[in-house]
């Protein structure tokens, strides 16, 4: 049996790590030349060799145009390829190579065979590029046990070291090819990531590419020759780049030699010219800073400290640049080169339950060694927002329903209801998950086209399918589906986005889509005599504010049904909506419908219901016990099998088990206070709104 590692498949270097068993400490597996970092380079030889690293790295420097570097940025894209000695690449397959040749590396130099890995990924990666990064390391013959984003890495690896009072830290990740900010709460038992934010596109590459153009600009004024236009130059350049990148972190001035076409110069790079040149880019990392902590609600005064993660944060201009937004110099304790491959490591060696134990290694008497060194319970989050093409209210226009908002504890799920005509056994369902939190549709990452099939025709033919969204641990999207007449979970196919996505900009009723379906709401509102006072207060309120005027009349009716000692319906369902409030506004406790608990809502509710309705809902409001409970679920079972959905919201003395029998499903059965009243309302108002969409 072989260990498992983390290995941090960098943009421009990669790192890997196991745990010690002696000591339980995360340790990096030095490569073949004793360095912590190999160059994530390959090069690709005539007779069908691939080299690897730094060797690799030489060949690019001698402008070698039959190398690959910084393929993990194009990871998920079906647009990249890298055309090499008559064969093309995608990112997957090159990161796969590479993959290969690290665990080889590394089972030579640690003397163990390797089974296993967490892999890194940075924050802000979306979900293709997560699961290019699965599917990278399976290839390379790998059990990849999760992925884990570099950040949160980096994280569990500064755990190591710190111990005492809970600590609210910024993880700056400024790595060759990717940036990354995380907020992180961070305590001896804990790390809870508050939120990400960050641009993928960024990163230490494109200080290098100033650079690169900054000695091309002065080689050009010199000589009129312009070593840009040469392929070959130019990967001879960027190389030279790097080092000069590097040399500026510890000194003042870099002179640096520059030939092209039988011309020579020495050009000088200072740090303030660095900075000159680069000042844009250190203006995008502050905006993706600042983004987040607006996001989250905290200011640079409410961080103890930031990490400093990725090789490209020696950079004394980040350093600068910490110190003039927090007053305070970097926290120490992380190798910005081994951190995130540290981590991964802990991680790896983690068992995947909630609770951070050990795996416990055993000696070959079968003793168990020590505990593993900075493992945490770790609640990570998503940096993206998930959403789905929907319908606008006012039925003009097409935009991102957010499903699953940025910065959500993962894993993560929620349900939406699509209402549609099945005519045959072949009716289809086809859905697009969005990955953002712009309102424009193709502003955002289009993940896949998900084809519900083999719905069934139930009765008249009329159908609800429930169909989930979720983002797993990994941060990968998952979608489900369920019949609601069958309760069959239904088969999905996963198709490309069509190159033409055009129609989303367009007016759905340019589209062949059909009216959104007329949905019918019946708020059914205990009135018994433990309502009286504040409870009645603040329940119409929050029945008004966060529920009523949510809806749109156009789409949904809402009607009103009472119940304590008797059960009467005071309004059937309606789109005069000032007439549905004033109706709520003038109940009151008392002889009209009695002060006991012996009514139930759910027979005058059904009834109350029109026949041309395509989806029916009672939302139960009660805050407490029911004297005939066994007749109340039954009656809610009768509603259930006529496809009527129940939503129970209780508070004060409400029973949450009797809430989740008469409810629909179990998620459709809340528990809250008085206070929480108006954000429950809230959520089923959602729920609600979002089941008169019609499917795409």
């Amino acid at each position: 049996m072989g260990i498992r590692v983390g290995i941090d498949l960098g943009t421009t270097f990669s790192a890997v790590a196991k745990i010690d068993p002696r000591t339980g400490t995360p340790v990096i597996i030095k490569n073949n030349e004793d360095s912590p970092t190999t160059p994530s380079v390959l090069c690709f030889e005539a007779d069908g060799t691939v080299l690897y690293g730094q060797e690799a790295k030489d060949m690019q420097l001698t402008g070698d145009t039959n190398t690959a570097s910084f393929f993990k940025r194009s990871m998920g894209r079906a647009d990249f390829a890298a055309p090499i000695r008559g064969r093309t690449y995608d990112a997957t397959e090159l990161s796969s190579i590479l993959l290969k040749k690290l665990v080889a590396e590394a089972e030579g130099q640690c003397g163990e065979k390797i089974d296993a890995a967490v892999i890194t990924v940075p924050a802000y990666f979306t979900s293709l590029e997560r699961e290019a990064t699965i599917e990278a390391g399976r290839r390379a013959g790998l059990e990849v046990i999760a992925i884990i984003n570099e950040p949160t890495a980096a994280a569990l690896a500064y755990g190591l070291h710190k111990s005492g009072a809970e600590q609210t830290v910024m993880i700056y990740d400024l790595g060759g090819g990717t940036f990354d900010v995380t907020l992180a709460r961070i305590t001896d038992q804990k790390i809870t990531i508050l939120g990400s934010d960050g641009d993928h596109e960024l990163g230490g590459k494109d200080w290098d590419d100033c650079i690169a153009r900054y000695l091309a600009g002065q080689f050009y004024e010199q000589f009129g020759e312009d070593p840009a236009e040469d392929m070959a130059a130019v990967n001879s350049l960027l190389v030279t780049a790097e080092n000069v990148k590097k040399q500026l972190s510890s000194r003042e001035r870099v002179d640096v030699p520059v030939s092209y076409r039988g011309n020579r110069a020495m050009i000088t790079v200072t740090e303030e010219i660095f900075e000159e040149i680069t000042e844009f880019l250190m203006g995008n990392t502050r905006e993706v800073a600042e983004r987040l902590l607006q996001s989250v609600e905290l200011g640079w005064n409410n961080i103890d400290g930031v990490i400093l993660v990725g090789g490209s944060t020696r950079m004394k201009m980040i350093h600068k640049f910490v110190r003039q937004m927090c007053g305070k110099d970097p926290l120490t304790g992380v190798n910005v080169d081994e951190a995130v491959a540290l981590g991964a490591a802990i991680r790896a060696n983690m068992d995947l339950e909630e609770e951070p134990r050990p795996m416990g290694f055993l000696s070959a008497k079968k003793r168990e060694m020590p505990a593993i060194r900075g493992a945490k319970k770790v609640t990570d989050a998503t940096a993206h927002a998930l959403g789905m093409i929907a319908i606008s209210k006012d039925g003009e226009r097409y935009e991102n329903g957010i499903i699953i908002p940025k910065n959500s504890p993962i894993p993560a799920a929620n349900t939406r209801a699509f209402q549609m005509r099945v005519r045959d056994k072949k009716s289809e369902l086809e859905v697009y998950v969005l990955q953002g939190h712009h309102q424009r549709p193709l502003d955002n990452t289009v993940t896949n086209k998900y084809v519900i099939t083999k719905i069934q025709k139930v009765g008249s033919g009329k159908s609800i399918i429930d169909v989930t969204y979720a983002y797993n641990t990994n941060g990968v999207i998952e979608v489900s589906a369920v019949q609601k007449e069958t309760g069959k979970q239904l088969p999905i196919r996963v198709e490309p986005v069509p190159e033409d996505m055009s129609w989303t900009d367009r007016s759905p009723k340019e589209n062949s889509q059909g009216a959104a379906p007329q949905v019918e709401v019946i708020l059914a509102m205990d009135m018994s005599g433990s309502m009286s006072g504040t409870p009645l207060k603040m329940a119409k309120e929050a029945a008004v504010e966060k529920f009523v005027r949510a809806m749109d009349a156009e789409v949904v009716r809402v009607g009103l049904v009472i119940f304590a000692e008797k059960t009467v319906c005071e309004l059937r369902p309606t789109d005069d909506y000032r007439k549905v409030i004033s109706t709520i506004e003038k109940l009151t406790i008392g002889r009209t419908y009695g002060y006991g608990t012996s009514a139930q809502p759910f027979t005058e509710a059904r009834a109350a219901f029109s026949g041309d309705a395509d989806m029916r809902y009672i939302v139960v409001l009660t805050d407490g016990c029911w004297s005939h409970a066994d007749r109340a679920i039954s009656e809610a079972k009768t509603c259930h099998q006529q496809g009527i959905e129940v939503m129970a919201l209780g508070f004060g003395d409400a029973d949450h088990n009797f809430l989740k029998k008469i409810a629909s499903t179990e998620k459709f059965a809340s528990l809250t206070d008085l206070s929480g009243l108006g954000g429950s309302f809230s959520k089923i108002a959602q729920v609600i709104g979002d089941a008169g969409i019609t499917p795409l």
